[in-house]
């Protein structure tokens, strides 16, 4: 069955339909003003995106004739056998005169990525020759629409300087409304309610699995769909019998969910009512056994933390939410001005630069990827192969690009960009090699938009000078120790975890911890809550006598 809805990609839909239809409405005056027509689209993304259903989608608004061809298939079929190359030529042939027959008309072409393999295509010998002959020789009243994998680096270069892989439809990882749209159509399929029918409370619910989903392509959030209501209508079953469990599993297999409820005493639920929806808590289970089938090497989960976890430094945070919008927005686009691509948080430790990045990353709708760029022996960046830490990092990049509009997070950015000429990288040396590697990454996140990197230092005196030019970090924001009015803004936040007695005043502690950094009011606190416990182990609030300890155990007076 032919999808005709692409929840969250109507835009993508739209954009293909466009094109389609443009060529068949414009195609002699392109033949009159001799511009090569737009005749060949190939639409590209990661496995699961969505790419089939935008193209179904596309074809179905338009009506046109569709004639279907696989390369696996087609590639395939011709493994192993002595006329190969033949038989390739011929099964293009016959796609050219099927869609001939029918003009004007659609050739669909799945699985373009088989001729990257070289493995599978090392006995056809003519198999680029031939795609690209197919290609260019496509007959006036067809469009070819082709979809490729987003990777295509493996795909020979005489196919890729082919003038039909020159319009391509990037469909790209969804983004938090797209998630959203993408959650209320599957829970509307499975529970077979209309999506304008469910409940008030279903977006809610969608709106809180987008939050969790980050990185999640549209099969992915549909299976983890599948298995929220699964465990919804688990939970909701009453005993049945040993003869009744065959179908029992079959239906849920099934998720019949409509028809078996309303025909099978099976289904009552405690109450006997119907489950209209999973709850939340069904969700939080399915996320524990459902991983995304674009599982990366690297951390691709949305940081909890928000602005309203981050006490203080106000001007600070007004920076940092105007550079998240504005590389996050099409407004810079529009005027004609490049968003900005990179963000620096230089300051001392425990100032909370780690912190305010995460709040700033948590608080977007972006696919975020963090790393940590420190050695260590489980480093998510370095290995001690020879080229493997480069390797990485392009793999990074290459897969933010791929999930864009994405954030790329670099914690201790300063161990990987260090200044060339300190002992700690020697010319020619493995770290240069890195930093030459990150330099070229972030030329390519300036020439495309949608990604954003967000990096973290305390010791920006042993960055490269290279990495703070503009078009790489060209935003360097500065945190420093907290002034007395931040720290009574730290404080007040670390107030509303820990409950405290009438005779502590914020305003008092704040002026007492003058030089204290944001990790050090933490602290702070942990101190005065064991001297509680010392002295008295039901306690019920902190008082300031237990603050004044703290205070001394850490060396500070009031």
């Amino acid at each position: 069955m032919v999808k005709t809805t692409a929840p969250g990609y109507e835009s993508a839909v739209l954009t293909l339909v466009n094109e389609i239809r443009g060529y068949f409405i414009n195609k002699d005056s392109y033949q009159h003003l001799q511009i090569p027509p737009p005749q060949a689209i190939y639409v590209s993304g990661v496995p699961g995106v969505g790419k089939s259903t935008v193209m179904n989608c596309a074809l179905a608004q338009l009506a046109y004739p569709v004639i279907r061809g696989d390369m696996g298939e087609i590639v395939g079929n011709a493994v192993g056998t002595d006329i190969a190359d033949m038989y390739i030529s011929m099964a293009f042939d016959d796609l050219a005169d099927r869609a001939r027959a029918t003009a004007p008309s659609v050739i669909l072409l799945d699985g373009l990525d088989v001729l990257g393999d070289s493995e599978l295509t090392e006995d056809i010998t003519d198999l680029p020759g031939s795609f690209v002959r197919f290609a260019e020789q496509i007959p006036q009243d067809v469009v070819l629409v082709m979809e490729v994998g987003v990777d295509d680096a493996a795909i020979p270069t005489s196919i890729k300087r082919c003038q039909a892989l020159q319009h391509k439809l990037l469909i790209p990882l969804p983004r938090q409304q797209q998630r959203e749209a993408i959650v209320k159509h599957a829970l509307g399929k499975f529970i077979l309610t209309k999506e304008d029918a469910l409940p008030t409370t279903a977006e809610v619910l969608a709106r809180q699995v987008a939050n969790a989903t980050a990185g999640y392509v549209a099969r992915d959030i549909s299976n983890l769909c599948r298995q929220a209501v699964l465990r919804s209508l688990r939970s909701c079953l009453v005993e049945y019998t040993e003869d009744d469990s065959d179908e029992l599993t079959q239906r849920l297999e099934r998720l019949e969910l409509a028809e078996s409820m309303a025909n099978s005493s099976l289904y009552e639920t405690q109450k006997g009512q119907t489950p209209a929806l999973p709850s939340w808590k069904h969700f939080e289970d399915s996320l524990q056994t459902t991983q995304p089938s674009q599982q990366l090497e690297f951390e691709s989960v949305r940081p909890s933390k928000r602005w309203a976890d981050i006490g203080g430094y106000e001007p600070v945070k007004q920076a940092l939410q105007r550079f998240m919008q504005l590389a996050t927005s099409e407004t810079p686009l529009k005027l004609g001005i490049k968003p900005p691509s990179g963000i620096l948080l230089h300051g001392p430790s425990g100032c909370g630069k780690t912190a305010m990045a995460l709040a700033m990353i948590g608080e977007s709708t972006c696919n975020v990827m963090n790393i940590r760029g420190y050695v260590s022996s489980n480093s998510e960046l370095f290995s001690k192969y020879l080229g493997e830490t480069e390797a990485r990092l392009r793999r990074l990049f290459q897969a933010a690009r791929a999930a864009a509009p994405c954030i790329v997070f670099i914690d201790e950015v300063d161990s990987i960009a260090s200044k060339r000429g300190w002992s700690s990288i020697e010319s020619g040396g493995p770290a240069l090699r890195v930093l030459s590697t990150l330099l070229n990454e972030m030329d390519g996140v300036h020439d495309t938009s949608g990604v954003a990197v967000v990096g973290c230092t305390n010791q920006l005196d042993k960055i490269d000078d290279a990495i703070v030019r503009p078009g790489r970090f060209d935003n360097l924001v500065e945190i420093l120790l907290p002034s007395a009015d931040d720290r009574a803004g730290i404080l007040q936040v670390l107030a509303q975890r820990s409950p405290l007695a009438s005779d502590v005043h914020i305003d008092t502690l704040s002026k007492a911890t003058d030089g204290y950094s944001g990790a050090a009011l933490e602290k702070l606190f942990r101190e005065a809550g064991l001297a509680a416990l010392r002295s008295n182990r039901d306690a019920a609030a902190l008082r300031m006598d237990d603050f004044v300890t703290a205070l001394d155990r850490m060396h500070v007076q009031i």
